[in-house]
């Protein structure tokens, strides 16, 4: 349901006439209603708010003639991501109306027709003549992109924006062979599948695609060519500054290719190169035109591209070793590594470790690590502990940089990728089958929701404002967060790796099927 806003401030207009009386041609009864001209101070306002933040705008009004009776500035518009920010400011014969965004708006762009006028009275039953005019709000709210694991560099999962479940519908559908992990901007999607080759038992064909966000329609492919073995040896794409980066396996050397592609056409752009040994990827991490990535011959490398040249920055030993499935964490100025006994930091420009934290529960299982660690406020870093797959139940724990402490271990284990918001921790146990909330600071769980389902937890944890999304491979579901009892408000029938685009749809990648969801 959109909302109308019908204004409303009386202008600071002496009312100095009186009822009846003569109208001026000695007929008796009220003078004709005066002429008020106004003037808008811009036909469009282009406002830009950024995410998470309330964007603020305004605009002038003002009008010539004179009137003996009240002037009150009446305003109307139908939107659901701004509001008047009060009532409208009078002074002298001009107006300020005022606007802001709600709470966390949805992202993307919308056009609104605003109308201003004067009225007699605050119901607006008399309108002055010359009074009404319109204006454009052009607002933009440009969400970041989905761009690797768990939306960015610090695998948070989340997204901060408010949604209505009454909005929530199927958009399209895309079919594929063993679809990775997506990664989306406003107007396209990526995706990389890989399809049976002729070239053995053992081989398999890469392929990266780029479809229409809006409708789904594939508008590129790129043929990566032969890879070894099983769909976890090319990973899910990343997205950063109109590039696609995807790493890939070849063969059991030093030269497996570190592709970028460019988003919009899918030319290919450039290929740097690391050693692996039999590996599975996890998306790579790209930005400010860099890209991360793990891997090594006998794994514990970190490397660090240069995506715009080509070249190989750095590539760093990690202080013990994991050989597959990890994304580093990166923000402005470090690098964050899980190794398996600690979280090395490593400087970001030079490669040069600076310093390890311990994890002093851990207990080696594999060398594997299908997660990544999460970058919280106040120097914490949330992470799972010990070597497992994405569906492995593990215990989460949280590592303080300014201690170099553990400050706290879950009893309980979890599985899959978790959502971090704030305070908050959002994570699923495949052994109860519940989402639950925990405490980021202590641990502790705040709330948990049963989801009504005995198939393992195949997707990672999305959060929202408003929603937490959860799926097993072929269901998702949405909690409403701002539910006290926290229920499931909606459910689709498709599941898989989540992710929610800055044109907010939610897309769920199934082996062989990529479903869009529009969510405003």
């Amino acid at each position: 349901m959109k909302i109308v806003y019908w204004g409303a401030a009386i202008a600071a207009a002496a009312m100095v006439g009186a009822c009846g009386g003569d109208d001026g041609n000695g007929n008796g009864g009220p003078p004709p209603l005066a002429t008020l001209n106004v003037t808008m101070s811009a036909p469009t306002l282009n406002v830009s708010s950024a995410e998470g933040q309330t964007g603020h705008f305004e605009i002038g009004a003002s009008y010539t003639g004179s009137s003996s009776g009240n002037v009150v500035a009446d305003v109307k518009f139908s939107d659901r991501r701004f509001v008047l920010d009060g009532t409208p400011v009078a002074a002298g014969q001009g107006y300020t109306v005022k606007f802001a965004t709600v709470d966390l708006p949805a992202g993307g762009k919308t056009s609104t027709e605003v109308t201003f006028r004067l009225c007699t009275d605050a119901a607006c039953g008399t309108v002055y003549p010359g009074s009404t005019q319109t204006f454009t709000v052009n607002l933009d709210v440009p969400l970041q992109a989905w761009g690797t694991f768990q939306r960015n560099g610090a695998h948070t999962g989340y997204v901060p924006v408010n949604y209505k479940v009454a909005d929530f519908v199927k958009a399209w559908e895309y079919a594929g062979q063993s679809i990775q992990a997506p990664a989306a901007t406003a107007d396209m999607v990526a995706i990389t599948t890989v399809e049976p080759s002729t070239g053995g038992t053992w081989q398999y064909r890469g392929t990266v695609r780029g479809l229409n966000a809006a409708d789904g329609v594939e508008k590129w492919n790129y043929d990566l060519g032969s890879q070894v073995y099983a769909s976890g040896y090319l990973s899910g794409p990343a997205i950063s500054d109109g590039l696609v980066h995807v790493t890939s396996m070849e063969s059991s050397s030093g030269t497996n290719p570190q592709w970028v592609f460019d988003l919009a056409t899918g030319a290919f752009k450039q290929q740097m190169h690391f050693a692996s040994q039999w590996s599975t990827f996890n998306q790579p991490v790209a930005s400010a035109g860099s890209v991360y990535m793990s891997a090594g011959y006998y794994g514990n490398v970190v490397y660090g591209f240069d995506a715009l040249s080509g070249a190989k920055r750095w590539e760093t030993f990690g202080s013990y070793g994991v050989w597959a499935g990890e994304s580093p964490a990166v923000d402005d100025n470090y690098v964050y590594y899980y190794s398996g006994r600690a979280l090395d930091v490593i400087d970001r420009g030079t490669g040069v470790l600076v310093r390890s934290v311990a994890d002093s529960g851990y207990q080696q299982q594999s060398y594997d690590w299908f997660s990544a660690p999460v970058l919280g406020s106040g120097g914490k870093v949330f992470l799972y502990s010990a070597n497992r797959t994405f569906y492995t139940a593990s215990q989460l724990i949280a590592l303080d940089l300014n201690t170099e402490t553990t400050s706290w271990r879950s009893i309980v284990r979890y599985t899959t990728a978790f959502a971090y918001a704030g305070d908050t921790i959002y994570a699923v146990r495949d052994d109860a089958h519940v989402l639950s909330a925990i405490n980021a600071a202590t641990g502790e769980v705040k709330w948990s929701t049963s989801i009504p389902t005995s198939d393992t937890f195949a997707g990672n944890v999305v959060a929202t404002a408003s929603h937490v999304f959860v799926s097993t491979e072929n269901e998702t579901w949405a909690i409403d967060l701002k539910d006290a009892g926290h229920k499931i408000v909606w459910t689709a029938p498709t599941g898989g790796r989540l992710a929610i685009t800055p044109g907010n749809l939610l897309l769920t990648a199934q082996r062989a099927k990529l479903t869009a969801y529009k969510l405003f």
